[in-house]
């Protein structure tokens, strides 16, 4: 699974017709994505819209229900010996690969995590190659070394069984099954795939391989099969008959939908005009239209859902980004600047919750009492930015200015997938022209933002001070799989945070901890740093507004696992 990120306000639409409403006479699922999908290698994939994309045809190890309860998929049992360093899971009996590979059996499994998520040097260069480690004080005996230094310890993974195999830890890892390692996890190929690329160590090779990119090995493990697959525009997947899951109880007759296309219309305009002339029949709705579409549009319902991601504005922090935002009290500064209470209701209409630090209330591991709370307050924030700009930095008529007298210019690169991160922008910028600093604002693509500003090293990337349009996962459940986002070095913390608290390293340590009030308390105090050095201005948690044609039924409870179990989602045909 993708440690995900989501474009800012991107809505990802879906429908039920045919070629048209009125000729239709199958069930057939439409979504419009609001970006294109770059990669289709499951060892890459960092991006939602690919993510979605190998879900229709392949299912995860497994998912979490609207009550956070272990829901089985391509893994169907665990279990964990008393310390929490052993854990065994059970695959499904009833996979099979697409011709010529065979059943899925966890040797694929094994040989797909120790030889390329565990490969020498990252051959692969695999997106969560991270995760199959973790650090030690010392390599104990039996566990090999990830790392040069001694300080990390790659996972034992074996085969124990045809259908069985078991990860062992050096330390004990009582939060494994939440942190989106396993859950959620879809990097497997059959074993013969791999075998070539594996001995080459050709991560490029793998990349560009026709059944890799083309989805075309899944055979029954999704519930759809792909017959049409583009990277820039269109999948079409038909239903699959012989799907594993069918011969559990419950899903003898899954999956309901019998056609799935997903298209990229980048424009949100078209997608809405779409979901209320019944040619699709689900979008994510933005704010801003949620009433009208609830109470004046008949054929559609609205669903609310909590989330997970939080809007945040980053600061570059690099050698490349202005000085002044190395600084702690500068970046408190900005975020004193921002009013985040009009954003709640200027641009979410008030959908959303102020965010502090990178946790949701709703948490079990949110703390008032550790969360420091910056309100709006530009005349403070203006006297703040000029008691603590670094040298040669000042003000000068009112003005931010450099050493040479020159008023101080900053980038704000944001993504042009939906009108609110436009806005947000906008009003950002003018609050900033109040205490003095002058931005100017860069649109550009989602793809180009990530490969050309934050991912680039510096030197290298686009210039850019500020951005916003990326919504980050917080894993309520699991916060501990944030470490990347402040560990200096990880791909994920792109906006060079040097972490002078230790962040990374206490939620490293919080996840191997077994007793529950400890790990509470430990995450609650990483939450209160987070808030207090504003590493990111926290923007807000929007909530996800969802609209499905009337004829489609949900089969759940509103949840972050919203759409979990879609599989089982009825849907009529439109009169």
């Amino acid at each position: 699974m993708l440690k995900s990120i989501a474009a800012g306000g991107v809505a990802f639409l879906a429908g039920c017709v045919g070629d048209s409403p009125e000729d239709s006479d199958t069930k057939h699922w439409i979504g419009a994505q609001g970006s294109e999908a770059p990669n289709y290698n499951v060892f890459r994939i960092t991006d939602t819209t690919s993510g979605d994309r190998v879900t229709r045809v392949m299912d995860p190890a497994y998912v979490f229900d609207e009550n956070d309860e272990f829901v089985p998929r391509l893994i169907r049992d665990y279990e964990v010996n008393d310390d929490y360093t052993e854990w065994t899971f059970t695959l499904t009996e009833h996979g099979e690969w697409s011709d010529p590979y065979g059943a899925m059996t966890a040797e694929d499994w094994v040989y797909s995590i120790t030889e390329i998520l565990q490969g020498e040097d990252n051959w692969a260069n695999a997106s969560m190659a991270d995760d199959w480690r973790m650090s030690v004080d010392e390599v104990p005996d039996g566990f090999e070394a990830a790392d040069e230094d001694g300080e990390q310890a790659w996972f034992n993974v074996e085969e124990t069984g045809e259908f069985e195999f078991t990860v062992e830890m050096p330390l004990p890892f009582p939060g494994f099954l939440e942190e989106p390692i396993l859950w959620g996890f879809q990097e497997v190929i059959p074993k013969d795939l791999a075998e070539e690329f594996v001995e080459d160590q050709d991560g490029d090779a793998m990349n560009e391989d026709d059944e890799i990119q083309e989805l075309s090995y899944t055979g029954n493990l999704g519930a759809f099969t792909v017959e049409v697959l583009e990277i820039e525009a269109r999948m079409n997947a038909t239903r699959n008959d012989d799907y594993y899951l069918r011969n559990y109880d419950g899903f003898e007759d899954a999956p309901f939908i019998e056609e799935w296309t997903y298209q990229v219309m980048s424009e949100e305009s078209t997608r809405l005009s779409a979901l209320q002339s019944g040619e699709i029949t689900h979008s994510g709705v933005p704010p801003r239209r949620a009433e009208e579409f609830d109470d004046d549009i008949d054929d559609v319902n609205i669903f609310e859902n909590p989330t997970v991601y939080c809007q945040s504005m980053f600061y570059n922090m690099r050698d490349d980004g202005w000085e002044g935002l190395q600084v702690p009290e500068v970046r408190q500064a900005l975020t004193m600047a921002v009013d985040r209470e009009e954003l709640v209701e200027e641009v979410q209409y008030g959908y959303a919750t102020v965010a502090h630090t990178l946790s949701p209330e709703y948490s079990d591991f949110y703390d008032n009492s550790e969360v420091v709370e910056w309100d709006y307050d530009p005349d403070a924030a203006r006297q703040q930015l000029e008691d603590n700009l670094p040298s040669p930095y000042g003000y000068s008529d009112g003005r931010v200015v450099d050493g040479d007298g020159e008023e101080v210019v900053l980038n704000f690169v944001f993504s042009d997938s939906a009108d609110d991160t436009e806005l947000t922008a906008r009003i950002i910028q003018e609050e900033m022209d109040e205490i003095g600093l002058e931005v100017e604002l860069d649109e550009v693509p989602w793809n180009t933002m990530l490969d050309d500003y934050l991912y680039k090293e510096p030197g290298e990337a686009q210039e850019w001070d500020f951005m916003s349009g990326i919504g980050r996962n917080a894993y309520p459940r699991a916060p501990e799989a944030t470490e990347g986002f402040w560990r200096p070095g990880e791909s994920a913390n792109g906006y060079g945070y040097d972490d002078p608290h230790g962040v990374a390293d206490m939620l490293s340590d919080a996840a191997r901890m077994a007793d529950a009030d400890e790990r509470q308390s430990q995450l609650a105090e990483v939450f209160g740093i987070l808030s207090e050095d504003q590493p990111w201005n926290f923007l807000y948690f929007p909530e996800d507004i969802e609209g499905y044609r009337d004829h489609v039924e949900p089969s759940e409870d509103s949840s972050i696992a919203w759409e979990y179990d879609i599989n089982r989602w009825e849907i009529e045909q439109e009169q």
